[in-house]
Formats: structure tokens, sequence, C-alpha cells
């Protein structure tokens, strides 16, 4: 299997590069991922700027890392409408992300953004996010990775987007799996103000969870409970009821 890969956290990412040199030893991996640190990145495109590519040295065969001077979508749409074009993925991994993206922070989330775009080629694609990551993972948690890539996309042929988070500590087995909804959570909003050494104002932008509205049955829910959470995905926005609300007003047929 052909399994393109990315992130949001950088091409030198610790989980990134562990988790395509230990898919390389069974499949051949491409990865294309960004040269910095792009989170909270969503969907962005750079379309006003350059985009510059460089190979990385890998003694692998079965592994080619690229680095790109753009975001986590750029390094998608890149990989599938040009750089590989001639040999398209079977699979596209958008991960490991270091740290959740639950619920509607999948909006912000640049993990998610770019597994969305391999969703548009009709990639089969995998956002996957861990709460902490350490080099022990590749023994505990590795495994149980390619058998659920193994098992989704390639037993039962899945074609969609599944957004997957996974706790910090195993055991990881299917009995931890919960196919789970989307939850929501309000944030409070941080403007951190500062000023520096040459009185100039800047800011930093962060922001606090004070409540969950998520349902019993969502990702945010089995995350607190410690469960590895899947959610399928799609690109689809429609709000269904509000049409129907819409259509009410106007009469439309």
């Amino acid at each position: 299997m052909h399994i393109l890969m990315t992130n949001d956290d950088g091409v030198e990412a610790k989980g990134l590069r562990d988790l395509a040199d230990y898919l390389a030893k069974r499949h051949r991996v491409t990865v294309i991922a960004p040269a910095m640190e792009q989170s909270a990145k969503s969907h962005a495109l750079t379309i006003d700027n350059p985009i510059h590519m460089k190979k990385i040295f890998t003694d692998r065969d079965a592994l080619k890392i690229y680095s790109l001077t753009g975001t986590p979508t750029d390094c998608a749409k890149f990989a599938l409408s040009y750089y590989l074009m001639e040999d398209m993925p079977d699979l596209f991994i958008s991960g490991i992300n270091h740290g959740y993206n639950l619920g509607s922070d999948a909006i912000y989330s640049g993990t998610i953004g770019a597994a969305m775009e391999g969703l548009f080629y009709g990639i089969p694609s995998l956002a996957l996010s861990v709460e902490k990551y350490n080099a022990n993972h590749v023994s505990t948690l590795f495994p149980f990775i390619e058998t659920f890539i193994t098992k989704f996309f390639l037993e039962h042929d899945y074609k969609g987007l599944l957004n997957v988070n996974i706790p910090y500590n195993g055991p990881y087995d299917w009995s931890r799996v919960r196919i789970a909804s989307q939850g929501y959570q309000k944030y409070v909003n941080i403007i951190d103000h500062r000023i520096d050494t040459r009185g100039r104002n800047y800011f930093w932008v962060a922001g606090t969870v004070v409540k969950d509205f998520s349902e019993e049955d969502s990702d945010v829910y089995y995350s607190r409970n410690d469960m590895i959470t899947v959610v399928p995905l799609t690109w689809a926005q429609e709000d269904i009821q509000g049409k129907k609300i819409l259509k009410e007003i106007i009469k439309y047929p």
C-alpha cells in the first residue's frame, strides 16, 4: 500500500517521523509536510506567496520525505494534484498530531483540514491525534494503528475520512474504541496584550474551555473517559434543519 502522510506540527515532529518510519517497514510511504509548525491553520491555502519544496534524506527506499513551505492543506493539494498524480496514494494520514483534535476544535485543526483535502480527491483519509506523544508509542501504540488501518481501509475498504483521537496511556485495543458523534466545547478566548522592547503592541491568542455541550456519545465525552474515539467526517456543512426553517419562511415548495 502507498501511504501519503502530512501533519500540522511540522516535518520534524517526532510523531510524524516515527510513524512514517514504522509504516515504511511494510508499506511505501511518502511524507510531504510543512517546513514549520502550522497548527490551527484549518483548511488554509497559500495563494499570495511561492511555495518551496525540499527533499529530506532517508536511508529507506520505501520512505521518501519532503518539506513544503506551506500549510498542511498546501501539502495535501501539492501531493494529490501535482507531485503524486502518476503515483496516487491508497491512504492519506494526517498526523500523528501532538494533542487532541476533538469536537468543534475540528474547525480550526490543520490536521483535519489536510485530511479533508484528501477526501476532496477521493482518497481514504485518516486524521490521527494522540493526547500526548512519546517514543514508547512506537512499540505500544503503532501496532494498534496499523491494525486499525488494516481493518477499516483494507479489509472493509472504507472510502471516507475518520477523525481518530487516542489517549496517552494504553493499553491500545478494540475494547476501548468508540464510534462517536462530534462534540462541542465553548471557549473563553484570551487575548494577551504585550509590549515589545521597542514599545510596539503585540498579542498572543489563546483560549480555555469553559463549557462542554457534548452528548454522552460524543468524542469529547468518550475522551474524558479515556476511550479511543472515531468520528466519520465529511466536507458538507449544510444545515438541514435550517433549510427546512427557511423553506417554511418563504413557503418554498
